[in-house]
């Protein structure tokens, strides 16, 4: 009896230690690589997989996504990876006519704007959907510039992740989250410091329409855009309507983008007298798993602190009167 007993520990044992063994294999097994076309997703997937996954840029650092033009050795990636995130509203519109000449049919794509509430734009612009109407829409392509919506997106990207690696998905899971509650802290912290500054006489304008969905979710309305499209300089006539329009607005700050200056800024600053600060547009810089973080933490200090010292000087220059 007590050999009977002692076999089928021994045995239960064993199999026990095989079960272990093929769970650590089938997590060996499970070892993504996974593309991204733009610097927050760099930032959002590392976040999500930490070491459990092999995070690859699809373009160069320093690259405008919007001039970028493929290399041969941009195209090898797309061939070495097996997951790839994508905005798929026109920010990375590059990466169409690479996909399509690679023809990889197991490629998983995951689309970061799947699901998510999007800003309507000036039609002719970005990417295009049908409306009830069945009228062609464009919408608003900067998505990552947000918090609750970068929210959206990572816990929407950690889901997909999970479903590759059923494995991993908790661990997914976990960390999405966790990155989650840090950026709800940022917002949080941003918002509670807006409560204390006076923004009845303050107006802002914007280079492009980018910030929109920052914008949004920190109740700041955006009085008028100055670029007729991202990237796209405005003629004279157009700089001549938007500076009409910044005065009939009474326009006190501009916010424009960190690493790109432009002329045309000067010329608004001298013709309006709006107080000028710069915002990052999160994609130029190192790839690393902290720069969206950093990045959105500077936008929102630098948001403050533009309504804060514009709303004093205006509280002093209606005291003066």
């Amino acid at each position: 009896m007590k050999r009977t007993v002692i076999f089928f520990l021994i045995l239960s044992m064993a199999l026990v230690g095989v079960s272990w063994a093929q769970d650590k294999e089938k997590e060996k097994d499970c070892h993504l690589r996974i593309g991204v076309t733009l610097h927050p997703y760099y930032s959002w997937v590392k976040n999500i997989v930490g070491d459990k996954a092999e995070v690859i840029p699809v373009i160069p650092p320093n690259t405008d996504p919007h001039s970028y033009q493929p290399t041969p050795k941009d195209m090898e990636v797309l061939n070495k990876i097996d997951v790839l995130v994508i905005n798929n509203l026109g920010h990375d519109e590059f990466i169409k006519p690479m996909l399509k000449a690679i023809g990889r049919k197991d490629l998983v794509i995951i689309d970061t704007s799947k699901g998510l509430p999007l800003i309507p734009v000036q039609r002719h612009v970005y990417a295009f959907e049908k409306d009830s109407a069945n009228k062609p829409v464009a919408y608003n392509s900067h998505t990552y510039i947000s918090i609750t919506g970068s929210i959206q997106q990572i816990q929407h990207i950690a889901r997909e992740l999970g479903k590759l690696c059923p494995q991993y998905a908790k661990y997914f899971r976990r960390n999405s989250r966790a990155y989650a509650k840090r950026l709800r802290k940022m917002l949080a912290n941003a918002l509670q410091q807006l409560e204390d500054i006076d923004t009845t006489n303050l107006r802002i304008a914007t280079v492009h329409d980018g910030y929109a969905y920052l914008f949004q979710e920190l109740g700041i309305e955006v009085a008028a855009v100055v670029q007729p499209r991202h990237g796209i300089e405005p003629t004279a006539r157009q700089l001549q309507d938007t500076i009409r329009r910044i005065k009939r607005a009474r326009v006190n700050i501009l916010f424009t983008e960190l690493d790109y200056k432009k002329k045309y800024v000067d010329i608004i600053y001298k013709e309006t007298g709006c107080r000028i600060y710069s915002l990052s547009h999160i994609s130029h810089g190192k790839y690393t798993a902290d720069f969206f973080e950093k990045s959105m933490q500077k936008n929102l200090d630098t948001i403050v602190k533009a309504l804060r010292e514009t709303a004093n000087s205006t509280k002093k220059d209606v005291t003066k009167l």
